[in-house]
């Protein structure tokens, strides 16, 4: 059995699995109980997936996880169980951004996006994306950023124009900051999948994009709250 590939997606509140089979999605599920999303309800997921379709963990080709920005903790439970499963399978790995999974939502009529996620603290990561007109694809034409919340909402006045649009799991909190007139996706779209995922993750390993399994951690744009109060109790 060849191309088989299986997605993660722990960065939010709702934690997915996707099965692909020669690129395409066989199926979607959502983590029994994502409140918790531990290790256990996510490796018990993908032995549900995987037998529903009569795949033994050895024939999976590639794992796609989404390795942030995000939970902490979550995307901790993802990479960790990526890594254990490439390790273990002697599959090929790939790290995703999340972001890329949310634009990867985006119909053809937007040519550039930009992703939004909570930063805590009144402040937003931000990740802005630009439609290859050859590919079809988007591509970042910088790196995340973490920004001032209601500053970002200010500089959208300028961007609503056609082939612009906003997407994110953030939206919901910003909804009454976001000036009229600027395009936001469907809220469907606005939180990442694991059907995204996969499907991105086969394009990065056809690219030679693959991670090693002893090195991949999660992508942090700052310490958690947590850390910061540790390291300014030994300062």
């Amino acid at each position: 059995m060849t191309g088989v590939t299986l997605g993660i997606e722990t960065s939010g509140f709702a934690g997915l699995v996707a099965l692909r089979r020669g690129g395409q999605l066989f199926e979607e599920r959502e983590l029994e109980d994502t409140r918790r999303r531990h290790a256990q309800t996510l490796i018990q997921e993908l032995q549900t997936l995987l037998r529903n379709h009569g795949v033994a963990p050895q024939d999976v080709d590639l794992v796609g996880v989404s390795h942030g920005p995000g939970s902490f903790t979550g995307l901790r439970v993802g990479i960790v169980v990526a890594k254990t499963f490439a390790y273990a399978t002697d599959c090929r790995l790939v790290a995703v951004d999340t972001f890329a999974a949310i634009a990867e939502a985006a119909d053809q009529s937007v040519t550039c996006l930009s992703v939004v996620s909570d930063a805590q603290r009144e402040q937003l990561f931000v990740g802005e994306f630009v439609r290859n007109p050859q590919t079809d694809l988007f591509e970042r034409p910088g790196s995340t950023t973490i920004v001032d919340a209601d500053a970002w909402c200010a500089s959208l006045t300028g961007r609503a124009c056609a082939g612009f649009a906003i997407a994110g799991p953030v939206l919901k909190k910003l909804a009454g900051s976001i000036p009229s007139g600027v395009r936001q996706l469907d809220e469907p779209a606005w939180q990442p999948r694991a059907s995204a995922v996969a499907a991105i993750a086969e394009r990065l390993a056809t690219a030679g994009q693959v991670a090693d399994p002893f090195e991949l951690e999660p992508f942090y744009l700052r310490k958690s709250s947590a850390e910061e109060k540790r390291d300014a109790r030994q300062q």
